[in-house]
């Protein structure tokens, strides 16, 4: 339609004023000329036609007071307000996403106005009425941007049934029924049923049940059977939530980590998994990431203990002092010296991950830091110390979102070692109870970019000859990237961080015992100063850590 496209006082006439107009003279060429197949009767519009005010009047019709305690009068009058009430929010949300500036309609406000409404005109004899998502698109492809749209709307249908009653009853229902399914297509295009199916069963099934529910039924029905197969799918996929355990086979100890959220429906599993503990063996239960406990859950954890204590198995539960609601600041809490010994090096190194993905996504946990004080005023049990570069970027604590008490953390330029290093990691092993040693470099680092531009300085000189052998050892790879000073740069630091592990574990045999006996790990990470994230890159020696094994 090119001729009307380039025409642009064209588009200012709404496309369903021109179907309805054309399809009304039509039948009437055809009434004239071929009155055999013309649509007269009930397929055209049947509007009454007041001949006088008075005659206009006596359409009114006011309240008969006389049923008023009829009681099938308020169960119809509920059913009406309940499809009224529903079809009017399901028109708001599709037309607030119809809406270019995507505002959003009050509700409650829509809601009482419409109640309003529907009192006022009962009282006169009128029709109930609900917001029609015809009328609504219709003002909005005709460019109207406010609620005075529909007023001005209002008036001329009020206009027209009084003063041209004549001229409407010659319209076609056919062709209003051609407008609201022209609507009802742009509602739902084959695009959007794609989109649905794209977003997973539990998305699409509902979506596809409530169509065949409002089109085999009504809307009252369809809606009902809509939100019963969300239910079903809701409950089913919180029955699926991860509550599978990690299981520590070399130590005989399971790692059970709870959900936020911990339903009655998650109690299966967790009998399941409690069940089939052996005796003499070990298990935290690790409530870190819960925000609620259903009681029934709690109940059945705490009943675990008189079992556990019967069969000789060791039982922690970290972080969960009691059923419903948990708030951080209470659950976020230091080790002690019971919930450390729990831990394993792959815990550690899990917990450091997960730590780093709420920094990344900005979900940090809300700690109570004056209570972390007063808990870590005896003692302190960290779970890890980490070597890092003194760049004010890479805060260890900050970056993978731990709080006081969690980790050592060590910091020198280019993250590099020596004795006194190495003793500090001994004394944090053999003596304090941790579990993981991270070596951690990071991208963009001075220390690095120094070594590769030959600076030389006093006291700095000193320890930049300590990453040199990184850089000799990156260069006699020829890396095909080395003409890329930024890849080059991460290239070093990568191996710098892989030499510095490897000299831990070649000058102190006693943490190279403790991490072949498990009691340890070592590894090196990098950390992205653009992303936030932190790679774990694990040697041969420490492999076990990311399989548990």
């Amino acid at each position: 339609m090119p001729f009307f496209k380039s025409r642009g006082w064209l588009k200012m006439v709404p496309g369903p004023l021109v179907a309805v107009t054309v399809g009304s003279l039509i039948n009437l060429f055809l009434g004239h000329y071929y009155p055999e197949i013309a649509l007269r009767g009930d397929h055209l519009v049947s509007l009454p036609v007041a001949n006088s005010a008075g005659e206009l009047l006596s359409y009114v019709t006011f309240p008969d007071f006389a049923r008023i305690n009829d009681s099938a009068i308020y169960l119809t009058a509920l059913t009406i307000a309940v499809i009224g009430s529903l079809e009017t929010l399901l028109c708001v949300e599709a037309i607030d996403k119809l809406d270019p500036e995507k505002r959003v309609t009050p509700t409650n406000r829509e809601l009482v106005a419409q109640g309003v409404a529907n009192a006022s005109c009962g009282l006169i004899g009128g029709l109930p009425v609900t917001q029609v998502i015809v009328r609504s698109s219709a003002n909005l492809q005709s460019g109207a941007k406010s609620k005075m749209s529909a007023i001005v709307h209002g008036f001329l249908l009020l206009a027209t049934v009084i003063l041209i009653p004549q001229i409407l009853n010659v319209m076609p229902l056919a062709s209003l029924a051609a407008v609201l399914l022209i609507v009802g297509y742009k509602l739902a295009k084959p695009e959007l049923f794609k989109k649905m199916y794209s977003a997973g069963p539990y998305q699409f099934i509902p979506f596809i049940g409530t169509i065949i529910g409002l089109v085999l039924t009504d809307l009252l029905i369809g809606i009902g059977i809509g939100v019963a197969i969300s239910l079903f799918c809701i409950l089913l996929e919180n029955y699926k939530i991860g509550l599978e355990p990690h299981r520590e086979e070399k130590f005989n100890k399971t790692y059970l980590r709870l959900p936020e959220t911990v339903s009655f429906l998650n109690k299966v599993k967790i009998l399941g998994t409690l069940g089939k503990l052996p005796d003499h063996s070990s298990i935290v239960i690790d409530a870190s990431d819960t925000r609620y406990i259903d009681f029934d859950v709690f109940e059945t954890i705490q009943n675990f203990k008189v079992a556990a204590e019967r069969k000789n198995i060791s039982l922690i539960i970290e972080n969960l002092p009691h059923f419903g609601s948990i708030s951080p600041a209470e659950k976020l809490l230091p080790h002690d010296q019971e919930t450390q010994r729990a831990l394993t090096p792959s815990i550690v190194l899990e917990k450091l991950k997960t730590g780093n993905t709420r920094f990344v996504h900005n979900l940090m946990a809300d700690r109570n830091m004056f209570e972390q004080i007063n808990i870590t005023r005896n003692g302190q049990f960290p779970m890890a110390i980490i070597l890092s570069c003194i760049d004010s970027r890479t805060s260890a604590e900050l970056i993978f979102d731990q709080g006081l008490g969690d980790i050592f953390s060590t910091r020198i330029a280019g993250n590099v070692v020596n004795d006194d290093i190495i003793g500090s990691m001994e004394y944090a092993c053999k003596f304090s109870g941790s579990k993981l040693i991270v070596v951690l470099g990071h991208t963009h680092c001075g220390a690095i970019k120094g070594v590769c531009d030959g600076i030389e300085f006093e006291h700095l000189t000193g320890l930049l000859d300590k990453i040199k052998p990184a850089v000799e050892s990156v260069k006699s790879e020829a890396v095909e990237s080395s003409n890329d000073q930024d890849k080059l740069m991460k290239r070093v630091a990568e191996r710098n961080v892989e030499l510095v592990v490897q000299r831990i574990r070649d000058d102190s045999p006693a943490l190279e015992a403790m991490s072949i006996n498990g009691e340890i790990g070592i590894v090196g990470g990098m950390y992205d100063v653009e992303t936030g994230k932190v790679d774990f890159f694990l040697d041969s020696e420490s492999q076990m850590l990311e399989t548990g094994s």
